[in-house]
């Protein structure tokens, strides 16, 4: 596990993590840990469903066709011209 250490956070943003924490009934190192993970978690949902997204977007302008990939066809015309 890594060790982080935060300079020069806003006094305002301590208070509220240090009193969320003690509404939650943990330390401040606990409610950081909980907070940042929380953050990265739903960033990554929301990567995942932009993602899906783009696919479906681009699933419904092939109108369903699956392309397959160029390297066959690029390999076969450098085969051929040496």
């Amino acid at each position: 596990m890594a060790d982080i250490k935060v300079r020069n956070l806003d006094d305002a943003v301590a208070d509220v993590l240090k009193a969320r924490a003690e509404r939650k009934g943990r330390s401040l190192e606990a409610e950081i840990r909980a907070t940042l993970t929380e953050a990265v978690q739903a960033a990554r949902e929301r990567f995942a469903k932009r993602t899906q997204a783009t696919r479906e977007i681009i699933r419904r302008r092939r109108n369903g066709r699956v392309t397959s990939s160029s390297a066959p066809g690029i390999r076969a015309e450098r085969d051929a011209n040496g």
